[in-house]
């Protein structure tokens, strides 16, 4: 039977400061929403560098105004540095990041063959891309893999098929090893045809006779494929990538063969999964490169 009801389990990375309370009365009035304990002590520590500021150094001589002026900039600035967002991040965590983003090195990444590779390599976290396989070697030392994906569900499906398809992805992400990391891109792009063109030369190839009208017929579908369809941007469609990182290449291959399992069985979760090789996997990562640019 499948799941009626979903939630998003609690990460492991929590502390005291991330514990939630209800702020409401007895009558039910208060905020909407849990607040968590680091937003309570930052709410403190503001209102206590404010009785600080205020009471201990000149702003307090300044008369009403100096000082009505400084509490409504610090209640502003406070409530920008101590409101949380939904990822349950304050303004204060953000800070850093904002001043690493400053400057204008930290915000362009150039990528000219002058260049270094290494602030690319820290933006991305890719080491280098295997050119036998298409193996993806992370800076932190992990391996992975890049595929091209197509699932099963669809919004016309009966709700007997959903039921079926839930429980085989329940099942699919308790059976994941340890330490996999597994990340979904959906982008629009063009068509990719390297196999059909590689379908039709094959033809063109294994032809018993040398007919005029075969070879035109032949050589019109590759000029079609290559030249009209092939990664023309006029003709986009949604296509779905899966990028796994593996602690080390044990878990990769439990993986791999986890993933080819429920291709090659019922085929629920994924009915197909082709393995990126480096040509592939080089180009999806310049996609994402010009994506970002």
């Amino acid at each position: 039977m499948a799941k009626q009801r979903f939630k998003i389990p609690t990460s492991l990375d929590v502390s005291y400061f991330d514990m939630e309370f209800n702020m409401k009365s007895k009558n039910g009035v208060g905020l909407n929403r849990p607040v968590s304990a680091k937003v309570i002590v930052f709410a403190l520590i503001a209102a206590f560098v404010w009785f600080y500021l205020v009471f201990q150094t000149f702003i307090g001589k300044g008369g009403i105004p100096v000082i009505l002026g400084f509490t409504i900039m610090w209640i502003a600035l406070s409530a920008l540095l101590v409101r949380a967002d939904n990822t349950n991040r304050t303004g204060l965590e953000l800070v850093f990041s904002m001043i690493n983003y400053l400057p204008k090195n930290g915000r362009y990444v150039p990528v000219r063959m002058s260049d270094s590779v290494y602030p690319l390599q820290h933006l991305l976290n890719i080491k280098t891309v295997d050119p036998e396989d298409g193996r993806i070697h992370f800076l932190d030392g992990q391996v992975g893999h890049c595929y091209h994906i197509v699932g099963s569900a669809s919004a016309l499906m009966f709700e007997q098929d959903k039921q079926i398809i839930l429980d085989k992805v329940d099942s699919f992400y308790r059976k994941l090893p340890v330490g996999i990391e597994v990340i979904y891109d959906t982008v629009y792009e063009g068509h990719s045809v390297d196999d059909q063109l590689q379908a039709v030369s094959e033809t063109k190839r294994d032809l018993n006779v040398q007919s005029p009208g075969l070879n035109a017929l032949l050589k019109e579908q590759h000029d079609i494929l290559k030249y009209a369809i092939n990664n023309n941007q006029g003709l986009t469609s949604l296509h779905q990538y899966l990028v796994v990182r593996a602690p080390s290449e044990m878990a990769l291959t439990e993986f791999e063969n986890l993933l080819i399992g429920d291709v090659e069985g019922d085929g629920l979760m994924f009915r197909l999964a082709k393995t990126l090789n480096y040509k592939e996997t080089t180009r999806y990562l310049k996609y994402l490169l010009g994506a970002q640019s």
